[in-house]
């Protein structure tokens, strides 16, 4: 089956607004070790990066051409690329399934290409999974748990740069510019600003809680499956330094809920018990499981609420989506959720 193309450390949404001179790319393959540039394609759909699909023969005439997709960033934060890039790389030496970048003679996988920092990454085959089964939340289950458990001894720092302070100045700019045909109702607008609370309390609070890199983006349509085969996670262009408890509850609130927004006990628990036999989860993680859950359904709708109404970009960086999607999440979440497996459940 033909491979879907993999943009990897960008937004969902890419543009061509650099012209790539063939010549220098030539140059850039060689040093990668692949021979003849043999085709390049423009995809222009969306507004975030330069992005291309190329084919090229490999220097073994034998082998059928290699197939790739070469991104230009455009804009954004460097120290983000370079964190996610070295991230992805580390990840892809420990064994998990995400793409492969090329790097150069010196393990570099960002380039320089037009005047702009540029990533070459593989194809690779396989679909966003539509209906979610146990089979899908134990293979997501086991790969946060690894990849958390990798993530132990990664050297880079890099803050969230979707965490506590952007929720709070996102409150008060939600709150100042919304249209008058979609400001916020009063209890919203309290809900909002409880969950903020909640989360700067247990910050506070509870600086035990287990720390290191997390995808902080892991939803379905960041996700490669063949069957029942988890293939790749891709797009880790909001890859933070962060608890790793915020990356759990980010996949459960999309992996592990009904069509109401209620999390689905079996969805859930396939989830969480997959993830706990690569990393056990803390006693503290256990007593603030709520809290995440709370504070990451808050995050993606105040997101949204940006997106639908104020025009921005939102924390996954692809098109408009119901802000109260995550609204209703957020109630039943305060409501009750299903409780971390404690080590031996």
């Amino acid at each position: 089956m033909d491979g879907i193309f993999i943009i990897l450390l960008i937004g969902g949404t890419v543009a061509v607004f650099t012209r790539v001179d063939p010549v220098e790319l030539q140059s850039l393959l060689t040093s990668l070790g692949f021979g003849r540039l043999l085709s390049i394609t423009e995809v222009a759909d969306g507004v975030e990066n330069s992005t291309y699909f190329i084919e090229v023969a490999r220097l073994s005439t034998s082998e059928s051409p290699a197939r790739f997709v070469l991104t230009l960033l455009e804009a954004g934060n460097r120290q983000q690329a370079e964190y996610s890039t070295a991230l992805v790389q580390w990840l892809q030496r420990a064994g998990l399934a995400v793409p492969h970048l090329l790097s150069d003679a010196s393990g570099a996988a960002l380039h320089r290409l037009s005047g702009k920092p540029a990533l070459i990454s593989q194809r690779i085959d396989g679909a966003h999974p539509q209906q979610i089964t146990a089979i899908h939340c134990r293979a997501m289950g086991e790969f946060l748990g690894a990849m958390h458990a990798a993530g132990d001894g990664f050297p880079l720092k890099h803050n969230n740069l979707q965490g506590l302070p952007w929720a709070s100045v996102t409150l008060k700019t939600l709150l100042r510019k919304l249209p008058a045909n979609a400001q916020l109702p009063a209890g919203d607008q309290a809900l909002l600003q409880e969950q903020i609370e909640r989360y700067r309390n247990l910050c506070a609070h509870d600086r035990a809680l287990p720390v290191g890199p997390i995808h902080a983006d892991l939803f379905r349509d960041n996700t490669l499956f063949i069957g029942a085969e988890l293939k790749a996670v891709i797009d880790f262009n909001s890859a933070c330094t962060d608890y790793l408890l915020l990356d759990v509850a980010i996949a459960v609130n999309d992996w592990a809920c009904d069509a109401r927004g209620e999390l689905d006990s079996g969805l859930v628990k396939a989830l969480l018990d997959a993830y706990q036999q690569r990393r056990p989860f803390t006693l503290l993680e256990r007593q603030s499981w709520q809290d995440m859950l709370c504070f990451a359904a808050a995050l993606f709708w105040m997101s949204r609420l940006l997106t639908r109404h104020l025009g921005a970009a939102d924390l996954t960086l692809r098109e408009d989506k119901d802000p109260n999607e995550y609204r209703e999440k957020l109630q039943h979440r305060l409501i009750g959720v299903v409780a971390l497996p404690a080590v031996g459940d």
